[in-house]
């Protein structure tokens, strides 16, 4: 019998269907693994019975909606209390393994001993066809992550390219629990989104390495950064037409004004000084010009919070 390595963590919000669609993926593993669900909606009985299929399964219930980074802590710090657990696999709830994607996320941290985290190459649910991430850098003009061929074709040349990289996706990234214990999990100021950029940042710049391997597959449903609607269609997050746009623009501003002000240098920081405001100047005018007037505020209160978070760091 194969040995155990790799704890997985999903985090359940209100999305029980698609957490069972991932626990059952992760049962065809070709590799052992133990499931750790934290469920961000306690209250939600549906979770229960789509999870009353499945073994060896360890269900944690946040006493509330932590949000994407604190309700994975909560399984990372539950996994590392296990003597048997050498990885940690962080993995949205909405998405599903290739039977063979995590023993090739293994074999590539065997591989590669300077890596940190390993990613795989994600396509969409809807078309596999498709890219959702290939390899990802930080874009330190805007202050966030840049994914290159995104929703272009799945086999493109650079996604098919194992390299080193400097932006994993949050969606599936293997982790070693050695760098878990000494650095921490995700940063718990950020409620959602850029936390796996802030954590990837904070990792390299101890001197550990991300590494891509595009021969583990992810499936994902592609209800994160991009929103879907009316099937194929998908709505930029920074869209007028994207419904939860002020949730998306208050945690954006706020967490990527604290990831660059903490890991900015020399030349990056010029661009982002430079580049960063014509960004937001342009996002403000196209929502002032189809009104939506609570993305703006949404934006200022975001900046306010990312100022109180500075205060309360101050000695």
């Amino acid at each position: 019998m194969k040995q155990l390595r790799t704890y997985v963590i999903t985090v359940n919000y209100h999305g029980s269907a698609d957490t069972a669609n991932c626990l059952a993926s992760l049962e065809r593993s070709t590799v052992p693994v133990k499931t750790v669900v934290v469920d961000n909606t306690p209250d939600d009985p549906a979770l229960e019975k789509a999870l009353s299929p499945f073994e060896n399964i360890k269900l944690i219930r946040a006493p509330e909606n932590l949000g994407f980074g604190r309700g994975n802590n909560l399984g990372i710090d539950w996994a590392l209390q296990q003597p048997d657990c050498e990885y940690i696999l962080i993995l949205n709830n909405d998405a599903t393994i290739k039977a063979d994607a995590i023993k090739r996320m293994e074999a590539a941290m065997d591989t590669h001993p300077e890596a940190a985290i390993v990613t795989a190459r994600i396509v969409l649910a809807e078309d596999e066809s498709k890219l959702w991430y290939g390899g990802g850098e930080v874009d330190w003009r805007r202050g966030g992550s840049q994914v290159p061929g995104v929703l272009g074709p799945a086999a493109a040349p650079l996604a098919m390219q194992s390299r080193h990289v400097s932006f994993a996706s949050g969606c599936a990234m293997l982790v070693r629990r050695e760098v878990l214990e000494r650095y921490g999990g995700f940063d718990e100021r950020y409620f959602m989104y850029e936390e796996d950029l802030e954590l990837g940042l904070r990792l390299t710049n101890e001197g550990w390495k991300i590494w891509y391997e595009p021969s583990a597959i992810i499936v994902h449903k592609g209800q994160g950064s991009l929103r879907r609607e009316q099937g194929s269609r998908f709505i930029g997050a920074w869209m007028p037409d994207n419904p939860n746009l002020s949730f998306y623009a208050y945690h954006i501003m706020k967490n990527r004004l604290l990831t660059m002000k903490q890991y900015m240098k020399g030349k990056d920081r010029i661009r982002f000084y430079v580049y960063f405001p014509l960004f937001l100047l342009a996002k403000l005018f196209r929502f002032a010009l189809h009104r939506r007037w609570r993305a703006i505020q949404a934006m200022y209160d975001g900046w306010r919070a990312y100022r109180d978070e500075i205060r309360k760091a101050m000695p």
